[in-house]
């Protein structure tokens, strides 16, 4: 990436990793299997996090919704509107998608927030402060922001900015 690109999210989808810029309204495209790159896409908005599903890829730009993207074109298909209790979440950062429900950490927040796609409900909400407070970052952008799902080993991570410490979680129900 050109060192003047903040990049963000990053899916993957077949065997291309997509990779999203905050600003710059670019998303680069790699090989897999080589991290060579593959070409370039254009889309409108901020680039916050990318995951997938079967049908396509899952954009979040911090505010209250999630977008769908084709994952050939990054085409807008349509948007997920999500609630909490019946309110919009907004600052969805990083996501994921695990077994069905997409996971999001919501930023500058101790927390990640569980995710039906269908509905855009919240249906549960995971309190990760404990490994905030264990990391004890003294810089304010040293917040929980990376979620990554091991499938083939059914294993959830979790990481932040700037924090030295990987850690590996189980989530129950």
């Amino acid at each position: 990436m050109d060192p003047a690109q903040f990049g963000e999210g990053l899916g993957l989808w077949k065997n291309e990793l997509i990779s999203l810029t905050w600003h710059d309204g670019i998303a680069h495209r790699w090989d897999a299997r080589t991290l060579k790159p593959t070409g370039t896409n254009r889309y409108a908005g901020e680039g916050w996090g990318l995951t997938s599903d079967r049908d396509g890829l899952i954009q979040s730009d911090g505010s209250a919704s999630l977008i769908l993207r084709d994952p050939r074109t990054l085409a807008e298909r349509r948007r997920i509107g999500v609630t909490i209790d019946g309110r919009p979440l907004t600052q969805l950062n990083e996501l994921e998608y695990v077994d069905g429900a997409i996971l999001a950490n919501v930023w500058q927040t101790g927390y990640l927030v569980r995710i039906a796609p269908g509905t855009g409900r919240v249906t549960a909400i995971i309190d990760l402060r404990p490994l905030v407070a264990e990391i004890g970052a003294r810089d304010r952008d040293a917040v929980l922001n990376g979620i990554a799902w091991d499938a083939a080993k059914k294993r959830l991570f979790v990481t932040g900015k700037l924090w030295p410490t990987l850690f590996e979680i189980r989530i129950n129900g």
